[in-house]
């Protein structure tokens, strides 16, 4: 028997997770009881979000959130 539900996403500590409400995607840094802080992939800014709006990437968004972390430490380092 199918089922039409989708499973809940994994919520771990360096997962990059997109935010449905708002749709950016971040890196989850800690998991405080009732919310999820995410770290923006390109700069330092950093928001909480409530789990039930987070979704795992697709593969195409995965990708382009590796190419953006790689960027955004490679520019660090200079």
């Amino acid at each position: 028997m199918a089922s039409n539900q989708q499973a809940e996403p994994r919520i771990e500590i360096g997962s990059v997770m997109r935010d449905t409400e708002s749709g950016r995607i971040g890196v989850v840094q800690r998991a405080p009881e009732g919310a999820v802080r995410l770290h923006a992939l390109s700069s330092d800014r950093h928001w909480e979000v409530d789990p039930d709006a987070l979704a795992e990437l697709t593969s195409v968004e995965a990708l382009s959130a590796r190419v953006a972390i790689a960027n955004y430490w490679s520019r660090k380092r200079v």
